[in-house]
């Protein structure tokens, strides 16, 4: 083992190594033709425009940038080469009817050193992505969701009843219920109204995850790779923590509703079990990261906008109202 001077000496190395690499790699790129980029802010050397991003708030930075430049602006964070979308339209364009182009998956760096391996969406195309988009499709196309509909009415009036015992927490609430909505589709768990231990394990899961998992933590991590062997007395080393951290609660989140499905094969046997060869294990386990995902921050985020959307404007919820008691009457 190096002696603890020979370890200071080589962690204050390594920038002086990126700063070099990178100068090389950059004046190879302008001797180089590249094609015409979007327009987008003036970088600075090496750091590109990483010091102009609201780290707490990115998006507000791209919102400004595309104000300036138009709906497709080119930036540069570090070494990393971004385009931003700001426009529906342009992303249906380049992503959907140019998919072969433009929508394949890039490396995200975060990904496996904190655990978000389990959500198939990320993977490659390889046998489990494969297994666990047909679990997925088969079981939440359309026509499928339909059986999910009592159970979903089921959750939304626990839910209202909840914001009318406790409204200060409305946005638990929200939380509760998209959660609670994706647990009993996938593993047909009914959880309890409130506080209910799995729900609970998967708000801690994805409130951390999506806090860490933002692009410019990926780009970082992908510019210093070394963050992750920092040893823990070092400055720098959270980044190591927090990736075990939210490791450990992704690992929880998969595997202790899993037991649970697991013990009471009911619901989870006709589209997680069913004909499906024991070697596809993991692809059985991760199929429902996505649903997790997507029906819990989606979901809730969607409550949250319209519920402001209704504060906000008043007017539009008495015409809303006043639609719903022209079908249903004002008894119901």
């Amino acid at each position: 083992m190096l002696p603890f001077d020979g370890r200071l000496a080589i962690i204050a190395v390594l920038p002086v190594y990126y700063v070099l690499i990178t100068l090389i790699r950059q004046f190879i790129e302008k001797g180089r033709h590249r094609p015409s980029l979007p327009p987008g802010p003036m970088p600075l050397p090496l750091l590109g425009s990483v010091l102009s991003i609201n780290t707490n708030e990115p998006w507000l930075t791209y919102t400004k940038w595309c104000a300036a430049y138009g709906d497709l602006v080119f930036v540069r964070i570090l070494d990393e080469e971004v385009v931003v979308i700001n426009s529906q339209q342009v992303a249906e364009d380049l992503l959907d009817k140019r998919s072969r182009i433009y929508s394949d998956r890039p490396y995200i760096a975060t990904l496996e050193p904190f655990g978000w391996t389990h959500f198939f969406g990320f993977e490659g195309y390889n046998d489990v992505w494969r297994l666990s988009r047909r679990i997925f499709h088969q079981t939440f196309r359309a026509s499928s969701a339909l059986k999910f509909r009592p159970m979903q009415i089921r959750r939304a009036r626990q839910m209202i009843a909840n914001l009318i015992d406790d409204p200060q927490h409305y946005n638990s609430h929200f939380a509760t219920f998209s959660s609670s909505v994706a647990m009993s589709a996938v593993y047909n768990y009914e959880p309890s109204p409130r506080n209910d231990p799995l729900v609970r394990i998967l708000e801690s899961a994805l409130d951390l995850g999506i806090a860490v998992m933002i692009p410019e933590k990926a780009i970082v991590l992908k510019t210093f790779p070394f963050l992750l062997k920092l040893p823990d007395w070092c400055w720098g080393s959270s980044i190591k923590r927090d990736a075990q951290v939210s490791t450990d609660r992704m690992n929880e989140m998969i595997d202790v509703p899993f037991r649970y499905a697991q013990q009471h094969m009911v619901g989870i046997r006709r589209f997680l079990f069913k004909d499906i060869d024991s070697k596809f294990a993991q692809g059985r386990k991760h199929a429902p990261g996505p649903i997790f995902n997507a029906t819990t921050a989606l979901t809730t985020s969607t409550l949250m906008v319209f519920f402001l959307a209704m504060v906000l404007y008043p007017d539009i919820q008495k015409r809303a109202q006043a639609v719903i008691d022209s079908v249903i009457g004002k008894n119901q």
